[in-house]
């Protein structure tokens, strides 16, 4: 994980340059000039999560914003701290709760998150608040078209026919994966490869549009279901 972009306004703004034959890292001052930082002087920076992860408070699962998501990692305890690691793990999963708090990595200290997941416990690094950019949407509240009761219900029944009540995302292909594959395939074998027509058709105005995808919808379902079936 490499240095990041600081903050707008007065914020100093982190970067890398040479420094004769060794790449250095520092920040660079809104006067122009450069702070250069060492590797030394990186690592021996007095983060009190430097060795440890430090839990500050739990809060429910679904209270934390995705937007903030950032990595996830496995943790895996040492072998005298199992019977700890295991209860902390059962009593997130019996609570429903999910723990919060710091830790550094590479010598950045991160707002945590400890989750429970599958036997172990995943931790997942989050973005501090001064990272997320904040939405401008006026342009939308402000232009957005009324929609029609029509067009409501239609979305609605789009919604509806394409609930699950869990995900699975094994039942998602990479079709950039397979098109890579493909084409790799093909230029060993010397052959032209077939470029698929895009399944998308015009639509006159929303509630078309709306039709349309509620008829690829059922024909997607359909076919997925003769292929389970």
């Amino acid at each position: 994980m490499g240095p990041e972009s600081g903050t707008s306004g007065s914020a100093p703004r982190r970067t890398a340059g040479f420094r004769g034959r060794e790449i250095a890292k520092g920040y660079e001052l809104p006067d122009g000039h450069m702070v250069v930082l060492t590797e030394d002087e990186l690592a021996e920076l007095p983060l009190p999560s430097a060795h440890t992860i430090e839990v500050a408070e739990f809060v429910p699962a679904g209270a934390v914003d995705p937007i903030l998501f950032d990595r996830s990692y496995y943790l895996q305890p040492h072998q005298v701290a199992v019977g700890a690691y295991s209860l902390l793990r059962d009593a997130m999963t019996d609570t429903g709760r999910v723990g919060l708090g710091r830790v550094a990595i590479r010598t950045r200290g991160r707002l945590a998150l400890l989750r429970p997941y599958g036997p172990g416990i995943s931790l997942v690094t989050l973005l501090w608040p001064d990272e997320v950019r904040e939405p401008d949407f006026g342009w939308l509240t402000d232009q957005a078209p009324q929609a029609r009761e029509q067009e409501q219900r239609m979305a609605e029944q789009l919604v509806l026919s394409l609930s699950s009540a869990t995900f699975d995302p094994t039942g998602y292909r990479d079709h950039s994966r397979e098109a890579l594959q493909a084409l790799i395939d093909a230029k060993l074998a010397h052959r032209q490869i077939a470029v698929p027509q895009p399944r998308s058709q015009e639509a006159a105005d929303l509630e078309e549009a709306l039709r349309v995808s509620l008829d690829q919808a059922r024909q997607a379902r359909s076919a997925g279901q003769r292929e389970t079936g």
